[in-house]
């Protein structure tokens, strides 16, 4: 992670593609998780800015900046009852 790490400044990702979490969870590198639209099931979808460690203002900053270009995290799910 270091290696990589050393060479960009952060990186997207899905949330749940990947071992991504695992990741982090293990190395401690700080990550972000926004709303980036939905599946074609209709439920939330996210991304992931992941970031250098003792870093995160960074990534809270570029985190910001795609949510104010977008709306995702303003909308809500369909919801519909179960039969």
């Amino acid at each position: 992670m270091q290696k990589i790490m050393d060479e960009i400044d952060l990186y997207i990702a899905p949330s749940w593609v990947g071992n991504n979490l695992l990741l982090t969870n293990l190395t401690g590198h700080p990550c972000v998780v926004v709303p980036n639209g939905f599946s074609e099931e209709g439920t939330p979808t996210s991304i992931t800015f992941i970031g250098k460690l003792f870093d995160e203002g960074k990534i809270i900053a570029v985190a910001k900046a795609f949510q104010d270009a977008t709306d995702y995290h303003l909308k809500h799910p369909t919801l519909t009852e179960k039969k």
